[in-house]
């Protein structure tokens, strides 16, 4: 929880302003917010804020805030245990995964970033982190990403905005979640082909189970199936490869809960955002990380055999970009901003028709505010 550096809130949103402004202003109205909503959610305000601010609706931004306030109850941060070091591995690593520190890793990260440029700290840190995004249902990850992307690009980043840096890595941190199975990009099989493969549980788990992926040991063939894949047919593409293929799966369950399958994309869209900070990282090794995690969503959520409604994009007439972005807006629900936000991003980086149905799709599945 940030308290040092969000003093005070105000009690009316403010006229329109700057981006700048706006996401100031809405940190600064969170300050009461930390990591969870209750009954146990990932919080969202300071994303779906950022989301909104990046669709080009800062005068929207502090009712959005106060509307999301009277939705969402946080949940009491851990008070913090012992002082992580981060010079010592032995010190802050077997802290990883568990959120009961998660207040000893954003002292650290405070820390961190009141020492050093936010750049330096980023490249220290994702790629030991980026192998855990699975955790919190890939939401540290994807906060991060917000978090990076209100740093404005021709000032210093304020307080706010640093301390909600230091918030999303410490989430991200204390949520870390490995996966069995190393996908190296070894296999035989194309991306269509390995999602055929993946296995399901029997019987389907419940919500909790599969959004911790506390059992994903139980799935034997799951390593394997993670493993069959083979490399993207071009680096240059490989991203959008992934964004596409996944919107395809959203779209061919219709009739299953949009939320865990949306994660199946923003958290490639939050990889793009933070590619910057991971100059060692391939594309490959990019592609294969994010593989890892979203078959691990598509196992854990969807049920065995075909889909229930296979999407027909051959004669669907997608909405216009701008009508989309629209409707969420007017929906107001954070995930169908954030989800219509990336896949109109995707859909700007390589066009195609998969990202406005399933954008589109979201939006009408999930109830508005």
């Amino acid at each position: 929880m940030n308290t040092s550096s969000r003093k005070g809130q105000a009690s009316a949103p403010p006229p329109p302003t700057t981006r700048a402004d706006a996401l100031y202003d809405a940190l600064e109205r969170l300050a009461s917010y930390g990591y969870l909503d209750a009954p146990g959610f990932a919080c969202h305000g300071p994303m779906g804020a950022e989301t909104l601010s990046t669709l080009g609706h800062d005068d929207l931004v502090a009712a959005w805030v106060e509307d999301y306030k009277r939705r969402h109850r946080p949940l009491e941060v851990p008070p913090p245990r012992t002082r992580l070091d981060s010079r010592d591995e032995q010190s802050w690593r077997p802290a990883l995964g568990d959120l009961g520190r998660v207040s000893d890793w954003a002292a650290m990260f405070r820390q961190e970033l009141a020492e050093q440029p936010y750049p330096a700290v980023l490249q220290r840190w994702l790629p030991r982190l980026l192998a855990g995004h699975a955790g919190g249902l890939t939401h540290g990850l994807i906060r991060v990403a917000h978090a990076v992307r209100a740093v404005p690009s021709d000032a210093s980043p304020s307080d706010p905005v640093l301390a909600e840096v230091a918030d999303g890595l410490a989430f991200w941190a204390a949520t870390f979640t490995a996966l069995p199975g190393r996908p190296e990009l070894r296999g035989p099989l194309t991306l269509t082909e390995a999602m055929g493969g993946l296995p399901r549980p029997h019987p389907p788990w419940t919500i909790m189970e599969a959004g911790t992926f506390a059992r994903m040991g139980e799935l034997d063939s799951f390593p394997a199936a993670v493993e069959a894949l083979g490399p993207p047919d071009s680096s240059d593409g490989a991203l959008s490869e992934l964004t596409a293929s996944f919107c395809a799966v959203v779209l061919a369950y219709p009739d299953l809960p949009a939320l865990p399958l949306v994660h199946t994309v923003t958290p490639v869209t939050a990889l793009r955002t933070l590619q910057p900070f991971l100059p060692g990282l391939s594309i490959e090794a990019a592609y294969a990380q994010l593989w890892h995690v979203s078959a691990a969503i598509v196992a854990a959520f969807t049920p065995a055999g075909r889909p229930r409604a296979a999407a027909n994009l051959d004669g669907a007439e997608p909405l216009a970009p701008d009508e989309i972005v629209g409707r969420a807006v007017e929906h107001r629900d954070t995930h169908a901003l954030k989800f219509a936000e990336a896949c109109m991003r995707e859909h700007a980086i390589r066009p195609d028709p998969v990202y406005l149905l399933a954008a589109q799709q979201v939006i009408e599945q999930l109830p508005p505010w």
